[in-house]
């Protein structure tokens, strides 16, 4: 009796351990999990997006041009004390990093005032299939603004 009381405590630890590590912290997986692809340009960006196994939303991306891949990028949405920050880590470049200035029910805007391109990227998620992701910054002292619009790519 006191072996199969132990096995069950054992099983209710493991499974409620289990449970946490997988929480959607944000509440973002049901908007962003699935692989997107936008037109960008002169060719399209390809995102897959994921929950990871400690709750926080991450994607790994590229941007592809007549079959040349020339960018690729790995970002994180996570919680850090109170603030939700984006973290972006394109290849060959340095990583930025974004405070959410806005978070609403379809809608994330993260900003980062230090940086001049981009200092804002900006999430509006418009239903279960699509989501545009603008990105707003300097170039050569002139404003810019590039808005990507994502479709979930079904399988």
């Amino acid at each position: 009796m006191k072996t199969l009381l132990a096995l069950l405590l054992t099983l209710v630890l493991i499974s409620c351990g289990s449970d946490q590590r997988n929480k959607d912290h944000l509440g973002l997986s049901p908007k962003l999990s699935g692989s997107w692809k936008a037109t960008a340009f002169s060719g399209e960006l390809h995102e897959t997006w994921t929950l990871g196994n400690d709750g926080w939303m991450q994607q790994q991306g590229y941007y592809i041009e007549q079959s040349d891949t020339s960018y690729s990028a790995k970002t994180r949405i996570e919680k850090v004390g109170d603030a939700i920050i984006l973290f972006s880590v394109i290849k060959n470049s340095n990583p930025k990093i974004f405070k959410a200035s806005k978070v609403a029910e379809n809608e994330l805007i993260f900003e980062n005032k230090d940086y001049k391109n981009p200092y804002r990227v900006h999430y509006e998620f418009i239903d279960e299939v699509r989501y545009t992701r603008t990105i707003t910054g300097y170039e050569n002292d002139s404003l810019v603004r590039y808005e990507f619009e994502f479709q979930k790519q079904i399988d």
